[in-house]
């Protein structure tokens, strides 16, 4: 059984630790019914106004701000008092460091002191650029008085603010990825759950709101999502070599596997280092030049963008690569023009490859900087994808004796220098191997997730594979901690032969799967046909099974 998720959270744009996933979980218990169809239907049309309107200058932002916060979220006059503009008082108003005064340009005031300070920025990002000026005097504001959560919006970009003494976290809605093929996005299910009167109101005079206590719970008892992600960083590997098999197979037919390996891991951890800085604004994430051209974040965003349009967009275009070296080289070699100030922080990690070089890991590292420009290698719907597994993961809730994993974003301002270090280390760890052609290895997600080739699975008799199931069971069942817990993709099942088998069944029919074994091993992508083949005969096994 499968435990509340907040839908649509794992797509939003988030910076530093706002709901860790038990949070989360209570939050969702919150979410609203659907929307009504009048008010989809009008918001829908609303959407497309302020879309077509470009930088929203000449759209009428306030009203729209008052339509999605009354109508679609609920925050309707019979829930609480909306004071706007010029009707805000003067008492709401906070100098900043500046020496302007902030005030919120909507201001809903709810039952036991329940409160939603609403800024509205005209800039064209929010955040970003020009846009930093606006989102500073927020978090200014917030910390000059009592309240620690606040929105501020320019109707394309909505950011839920919360500010400590120390420190601040967000999460950012894109009013682009609010409709996905004509149908409402999760996004706008994520915006209905956390903007909503019963998460804004005490439930009694001097407490926090609901949501309030669950961003201050999340700060004392965060998950540890980094203890996941190592898994995630290593499919991130296995992505890359795969996108540049061939061009491997020419230019590096007489490197070791080893040193592809290590070649294709330092490029990945090139990226984790990258997200780690820019959470920390070790990197001038917030310069609308950096984001928009070389930033992973700004990058991220524009792939979901495409990726939500539909279609296979993403299999056919091959920018998003050469974005990602071009940021590699400012990182490594800085840039002095005023409108992009980085500093040249060099380093081995950072150093290009020489496809002349004797040492074999330089000249791979060189075909995974080159080759995308001599061949159409690794195209974004591949960049997305290694993006995605970095940047989320799937932590587990528990549910009585069982658990099931919902995904969640990484935090990696709460990364320390030490666990990238390890992650590293870790990865080292495996090899690459290719598998024949024709044979993929599939991994059993059960137990210690053994991987087998297909062909020797295919190979035993009843007897044989009776005996299969027996070691799992035992090496499923062995640890008492976890008895009864749920892994990623498997539904927790009563008994542990049917556990096994149901674990089987998925692995083997998991299509997007790497087909490699627990060494890191590596089998060039088939054609459709091909992988149409092998999910056939992989399904067929595990029926058997």
């Amino acid at each position: 059984m499968k435990s509340a998720e907040l839908q649509g959270w794992d797509r939003l744009r988030h910076g530093g630790l706002l709901l860790d996933a038990p949070r989360l979980r209570e939050v969702a218990a919150f979410a609203p019914e659907p929307l009504a169809v009048f008010y989809e239907r009008d918001l829908r049309k609303r959407v497309a106004a302020i879309l077509d309107a470009g930088d929203g200058k000449s759209a009428d932002i306030s009203a729209f701000v008052s339509f999605v916060l009354q109508q679609v979220c609920g925050f309707t006059e019979s829930s609480g008092r909306w004071q706007r503009g010029p009707q805000v008082p003067a008492e709401w108003g906070r100098v900043a460091v500046t020496g302007e005064t902030a005030k919120p340009r909507h201001l809903w005031q709810g039952p036991r002191g329940g409160l939603l300070p609403v800024f509205i920025d005209r800039e064209k990002r929010v955040g970003i650029g020009r846009g930093r000026k606006a989102t500073s005097q927020v978090l200014q504001w917030l910390r000059g008085g009592n309240e620690q959560l606040a929105l501020i919006t320019n109707a394309r970009q909505w950011r839920l603010v919360f500010a400590g003494l120390d420190f601040d976290a967000f999460c950012e809605w894109d009013l682009d990825l609010w409709l996905e093929e004509g149908a409402l996005s999760p996004q706008v299910s994520a915006l209905r759950t956390l903007l909503q009167p019963a998460l804004w109101s005490p439930k009694k005079e001097g407490v926090p709101a609901p949501l309030l206590q669950s961003v201050l719970d999340s700060r004392k008892g965060q998950a540890e999502l980094s203890q996941v992600l190592g898994e995630r960083v290593r499919e991130a590997v296995e992505i890359l070599v795969r996108g540049h098999g061939e061009s491997l197979k020419v230019q590096c037919a007489d490197v070791a596997p080893e040193d592809i390996y290590r070649a294709a891991v330092r490029a990945v951890m090139r990226l984790v280092v990258v997200l780690f800085a820019e959470s920390r604004e070790l990197l001038p994430r917030d310069n609308t030049l950096y984001h928009d051209a070389y930033g992973l974040g700004g990058l991220l965003e524009d792939l979901e963008k495409t990726a939500a349009r539909g279609g296979a967009r993403l299999a056919r275009s091959w920018s998003a690569w050469p974005r990602v070296l071009a940021l590699f080289r400012l990182i490594h070699q800085g840039s002095h023009h005023p409108s992009l100030p980085v500093p040249a922080y060099g380093g081995e990690l950072f150093a290009a490859g020489d496809v002349a070089s004797p040492n074999g890991l330089i000249r791979a590292l060189a075909v995974f900087e080159n080759a995308c420009f001599e061949h159409e290698v690794l195209p974004d719907r591949d960049v997305h994808q290694i993006l995605d597994r970095l940047t989320r993961t799937k932590v587990k809730l528990r549910q009585g004796r069982a658990g099931t994993w919902v995904p969640a974003p990484v935090d990696f301002s709460d990364l320390s220098s030490e666990y990238i270090g390890i992650l590293y280390e870790g990865l080292l760890d495996f090899e690459l191997k290719t598998a024949p052609a024709g044979d993929p290895v599939i991994f059993l997600a059960v137990g210690d997730q053994p991987a087998l080739p297909l062909s020797r699975l295919e190979a035993m008799d009843d007897q044989a594979l009776k005996d299969l199931l027996e070691k799992m069971k035992v090496t499923s069942s062995g640890d008492e901690a976890h008895a009864g817990e749920e892994e990623p993709g498997e539904e927790a099942t009563e008994g542990d032969e049917a556990s096994a088998e149901a674990a089987m069944d998925d692995a083997a029919s998991a299509e997007d799967q790497p087909e490699a074994d627990g060494d890191g091993e590596e089998e060039e992508e088939p054609a459709e046909d091909e992988r149409h083949l092998t999910r056939t005969r992989a399904e067929t096994w595990a029926r058997r099974a």
